[in-house]
């Protein structure tokens, strides 16, 4: 089995009474930040509560192996969990966007949440044909959820060329 170089992140989210106004858009990407990579407003998903909006937002795998490294590898204390959340509330607000203070704010380590590498960039799954088995997922193509859908429907045309040969 081939193994997956991973990279860890932090996470922070936020819960704030009014929407974000001032961001038009449900999801962000922070080009050019050293501190966070990207963002989205969990409020916007399905079914979710209308009251008030919720965002998350995730550091960069420099800036989380950089507090990794200053702190050791084992789960982080509350101490270094309120500096993350810092950093990650500091750097949105200098967007200049103008971001209200939320009522909720609190960061969390995703261990090895994200494949470092692509492992399958080109097929877009793992598959063996032998055994009529498809292994998908966002570590085949790009750590994000856009990965893991393209990932899915390529294991889905492997498996229905087979079922269409039988």
């Amino acid at each position: 089995m081939k193994e997956i170089p991973v990279r860890s992140s932090f996470a922070l989210m936020l819960a704030f009474e009014e929407p974000l106004s001032s961001i038009p858009l449900k999801g962000l990407s922070f080009k050019n930040s050293e501190v966070l990579s990207w963002g989205f407003c969990d409020s916007s998903k399905p079914g979710r509560s209308i009251t008030g909006e919720r965002w998350v937002l995730h550091s960069t795998a420099e800036y989380a192996e950089r507090i990794i490294s200053q702190t050791g590898p084992q789960k982080p204390s509350s101490a270094t969990l309120t500096k993350v959340a810092e950093d990650l509330f500091q750097e949105f607000q200098c967007t200049g966007i103008g971001i209200s203070q939320p009522y909720f704010k609190k960061a969390h380590r995703w261990g090895s949440a994200f494949p470092a590498a692509s492992i399958a960039r080109e097929q877009k799954c793992l598959w063996d044909v032998k055994k009529r088995l498809a292994i998908c997922g966002d570590f085949c193509v790009s750590p994000n959820v856009e990965g893991a859908i393209i990932s899915g429907m390529a294991a889905a045309s492997k498996v229905t060329e087979i079922l269409s040969s039988l």
